[in-house]
């Protein structure tokens, strides 16, 4: 009571977060993702609600409370182990955490705001475009990450993924697979007409989707503009000349969904391991003359018999129902959670994707 009348300010607590070496302070109110951004730390994210486990992070000694239930994103095992979400966790006393993710051999990036011009737009599919974009300065992201789109005045921020592997030494021409949503603010933007030249504020690098380092077997599983952070990741692989032997299924609905199949075709013919590359059409009337598979993409997991799904390290990206289906298939085949990495494409977290 005494509190209120006088206007005493919440108690703040100290975050110590590894492996960033940094010191912060969290508010009463503040999730611990909020007070790691707000520090300018390049911690990792994507949805901040709670679905996603960008943001998972390793709480090592202190209290927090859960803003919702852990269980229904970690393995119950993750949570004897406590790892907690960041986006849905509130300080209760000073904190020690370690954030993993970013321990995987690679080095967290700048998130850097740069403007830029739209320099190419193409149709890819009846409801894909590529979007080309120049930008005034050049930005350092990792094949699978995404950044923030913002057309000022026009479209709010919105979430797309590097379709193309960066460039040595920073990148200043970004491509992006946009998929239109009916009622969308940037899909009536891209059929407005008025796109080429316009003028966009682009920042990041953001996510944690990146082709972790191992000799593991790859199995990649998209749907949709899934089809850009895979894309990117082997175009990566290859200028980083890794054997390792990949998996590559693709989810469709029809012949007319399918894209980017020369693209795929020229990293296949590159590619120094094993490459297998199958597209996957849910929707194709019978009587069309396509004899390639058919099916949802998750059915095609189980089946493919020249990997040992037990060893090898999974990359998923696209819808969520077609991720919240692979999930327990490939854990039940033995693929551990720590070598499952998603990126799901949802309307708002991952916005018109």
């Amino acid at each position: 009571m005494l509190k209120r009348l006088f206007g005493k300010s919440p108690k703040t607590h100290t975050l110590q977060v590894e492996p960033f070496g940094a010191n912060i302070t969290v508010g009463a109110k503040e999730t611990i993702l909020m007070a790691a951004l707000k520090a300018g730390l390049p911690y990792p994210f994507e949805c901040q609600v709670g679905s996603c486990t960008s943001c998972k992070t390793r709480l090592v000694e202190g209290k927090i409370k859960a803003l919702t239930d852990f269980a229904y994103v970690l393995e119950m095992d993750e949570i004897k182990d406590g790892y907690i979400l960041a986006c849905q966790s509130l300080a209760r006393s000073d904190l020690k955490l370690r954030v993993e993710s970013v321990e995987d051999g690679v080095a967290p990036l700048t998130v850097v705001t740069t403007n830029g011009t739209i320099s190419s737009v193409r149709n890819l599919t009846h409801d894909i475009y590529e979007l080309g974009i120049t930008l005034d300065e050049t930005m350092d992201y990792l094949a699978g990450q995404y950044a923030n789109l913002r057309v000022p005045g026009v479209v709010d921020g919105r979430s797309y993924s590097f379709a193309e592997a960066p460039s040595v030494g920073g990148t200043r021409g970004l491509v992006f697979h946009i998929r239109l949503i009916p009622g969308g603010e940037v899909s009536a933007w891209l059929e407005s007409g008025n796109v080429l030249g316009a003028s966009v504020v682009i920042d990041g690098p953001h996510g944690v989707f990146w082709l972790r380092h191992s000799d593991a077997p790859i199995l990649c599983i998209a749907g949709g503009s899934g089809m850009a952070p895979i894309k990117a990741i082997l175009e990566k692989a290859i200028q980083d000349k890794i054997p390792r032997q990949v998996v590559y299924l693709f989810g469709a609905r029809t012949q007319g969904d399918l894209y980017a199949l020369e693209e795929i075709s020229a990293v296949e013919s590159k590619w120094t391991g094993k490459f297998a590359f199958s597209p996957i059409l849910s929707d194709e009337a019978e009587t069309s003359e396509w004899r390639g598979d058919r099916g949802m993409v998750t059915e095609w997991i189980a089946k493919q018999s020249g990997l040992e799904l037990g060893k090898c390290h999974a990359y998923l990206c696209g819808p969520p129902a077609m991720i919240d289906a692979a999930l327990p298939i490939l854990k039940e085949a033995g693929t551990h959670s720590k070598n499952i990495h998603f990126d799901k494409f949802t309307d708002r977290s991952h916005t018109e994707n």
